[in-house]
């Protein structure tokens, strides 16, 4: 028996609860306290008539208990969450309905892990591990059980423990697409927070689909709202307006302030990625409100949506948006929410960088390009790319990068052609080496660089291209059979990160690179002339002579590729320690063949002829 089922011949609070405003939900509840003939919280007035008791009281009242703990949940009122389903749950026990019982303690726990957050995990788990294992594994409380087990994972930062149970939890529950589709979304969240983005958004469509199926509008406004944070997450802005707009209709017909001041946010946010700083400020300042007037104040959606008013403020010119940031980062701080703080410093960093640029206050002409310039470059932008990053938020550092760009160029001096300064790239390949994980933030800026600095655009696409090959042959490599020749290559040139990557013809694959040394390795069947003529055109690129140690890695292995930002490819049997130190030893120029390659004296002097010093 599920917790409500006793409520289900004199009343539609299933559905309700589903898909009605939280004012009918209420009226609804009192509806059945009246009827039920009990004084108590929310009941009728004391003057009205008692009704006769109904049969079965003990399970309605403990189903009512229950009715009025889900909707303290849902809006939440955690407190009385916790009270209302600790009593239901109780209730149920002592009427011998064990069912309904732990799917009461199941919303029990869940509620107390949103009021007391990782504080509250470990006992959690204690406690769903037991209703989980306390009879049939395949009942709905079990898998109610594993899902919120999942939630206390995910809360704790366990994010693989959080993946596995939800998956273990969806094979379960399989005979009930109620809790399907809540698990659905789970799922689709931690993947959104992971950064998997198309998974996310594969889940959640099922996931809102099934809701919409069920008439479930609040579990279809959560799959709707975590859809449009993949969209945005892959760059399909038109996609996320579309899910958040959704979310926010379906949250105002439920009277869900919560997830109103989310969609309103996220969409204020839309709206200064497309350029539309007014229309941004009205769904902020309309977020902010609704936040507001919540019981209790809904703090944090609050700061998100200030800090999105100060972004419009800046991006309309308004010289105050500074300290309108400002506010919001305190407002963070104080919540202890490290990712909000970090953004604030951002969009502060970016504001306080543009306010010399765009004051309206008369500067002398010969003061302006220098004071500008000096403070457009004293602004502390690395704290708060600092922070992004170290929160594993690559897209955000790519747009910070973008930004400041972009400020620098509005502030810097341009000498008589009208034209920007460029820096021979360095910035825009720090920028699209940062936006590997947001190709439309790569996309973006691609577009303007065409017309604004195609030289600078050259010199990304071929550096991407370049590195989109060096990949491409490790990938290869994976598949490969055993046997590498390995080589550490000395040069003051290998700095200039671009030249060190095997250029189209050569048929090497570069693994490491620091100043001045790099390891590039061919398959051990490799031709020895093909591998001399990759280091004579590495050499020539260059320009100046190299210093090259060869050695046979018998064994040796590609296992895996490197993932964006990661360092190097994985490797089995190869060392490269010793080499590097005997390539720095050797002399301009000097190429030192390991005995082990078996290379003749015929070999040798095919490399030699390239312009190498062959030794031994």
């Amino acid at each position: 028996m599920r917790p409500l089922d006793p409520l289900d011949g004199m009343s539609p609070l299933s559905r309700l609860l589903r898909s009605a405003p939280g004012a009918e939900v209420r009226a609804e509840l009192d509806r059945i306290e009246a009827l039920l003939g009990e004084g108590g919280e929310g009941g009728a007035p004391a003057a009205a008539p008692a009704a006769p008791p109904l049969p079965g009281g003990p399970l309605l009242a403990a189903a009512l208990a229950f009715g009025r703990g889900a909707l303290a949940l849902r809006e939440g009122a955690l407190d009385a969450a916790v009270r209302l389903l600790d009593g239901a749950a109780a209730a149920f026990g002592e009427e011998g309905a064990a069912e309904a019982r732990d799917l009461a303690r199941c919303e029990a726990v869940l509620a107390r892990l949103r009021r007391d957050a990782r504080s509250a995990c470990a006992s959690a788990v204690a406690e769903l591990d037991a209703i989980a294992g306390a009879g049939d594994g395949g009942r709905r409380a079990a898998v109610v059980a594993a899902h919120y087990r999942a939630t206390a994972e995910r809360i704790a930062g366990d994010a693989a423990a959080a993946q596995r149970t939800l998956l273990s939890a969806l094979r379960g529950s399989e005979p009930f697409l109620d809790e399907r589709a809540q698990i659905l979304n789970s799922l689709g969240t931690l993947y959104v927070t992971l950064g998997a983005h198309g998974a996310a958004e594969a889940l959640l469509e099922h996931a809102a689909e099934l809701h919409r199926r069920r008439g479930d509008a609040v579990g279809e406004a959560i799959a709707y709202g975590q859809l449009g944070a993949a969209a945005l997450g892959l760059g399909a802005l038109e996609r996320a307006r579309a899910a958040l707009q959704r979310q926010e209709w379906l949250c105002a017909r439920l009277g869900d302030a919560f997830g109103r001041a989310r969609a309103l946010t996220f969409l204020s946010e839309l709206a200064l990625e497309l350029g539309r700083a007014d229309d941004a400020l009205a769904l902020a300042t309309s977020a902010r409100d609704i936040a507001a007037g919540a019981t209790p104040p809904l703090r944090t959606w609050i700061a998100y949506a200030a800090r999105a008013m100060g972004r419009a403020r800046r991006d309309l010119g308004d010289l105050g948006a500074a300290a309108a940031l400002e506010e919001a980062g305190a407002l963070f701080r104080e919540l202890g929410h490290p990712l909000g703080e970090a953004l604030a410093a951002w969009d502060r960093a970016s504001a306080e960088a543009l306010a010399p640029v765009r004051s309206t206050t008369p500067v002398a002409p010969v003061v302006q390009p220098a004071t500008t310039v000096q403070l457009a470059t004293t602004v502390d932008w690395f704290s708060a790319a600092w922070a992004l990053g170290s929160l594993g938020l690559p897209s955000r550092v790519a747009l910070l990068l973008r930004e400041r760009i972009e400020i620098q160029e509005e502030a810097a001096p341009r000498p008589g052609n009208g034209e920007p300064v460029s820096d021979g790239g360095i910035r825009e390949r720090a920028l699209a080496a940062a936006a590997q994980t947001s190709p439309h933030v790569a996309v973006q800026r691609e577009v303007e660089l065409v017309y604004d600095r195609p030289d600078d655009l050259t010199v990304v696409a071929a550096h991407r291209a370049a590195a989109h090959r060096n990949l491409a042959r490790l990938a290869a490599l994976t598949l490969a059979p055993p046997g590498l020749v390995v080589a550490a290559i000395a040069a003051s040139g290998v700095n200039v990160r671009g030249l060190v990557l095997p250029s189209e013809r050569a048929a090497a694959a570069c693994i490491a690179h620091l100043p001045r040394l790099a390891v590039w390795l061919w398959p051990s069947a490799t031709a020895p002339a093909v591998i001399g003529s990759d280091l004579a055109d590495l050499r020539t690129a260059l320009g100046e002579p190299l210093r090259a140690a060869l050695a046979l890695a018998p064994a040796g292995r590609v296992l895996c590729p490197p993932f964006a930002g990661d360092v190097g490819a994985e490797l089995e049997a190869v060392e490269v320690g010793a080499l590097l130190a005997l390539a720095e030893s050797l002399a301009p120029g000097e190429l030192r063949l390991d005995a082990q390659l078996g290379w003749n004296g015929e070999v040798g002097a095919s490399v030699d002829a390239l312009g190498f010093v062959v030794t031994r």
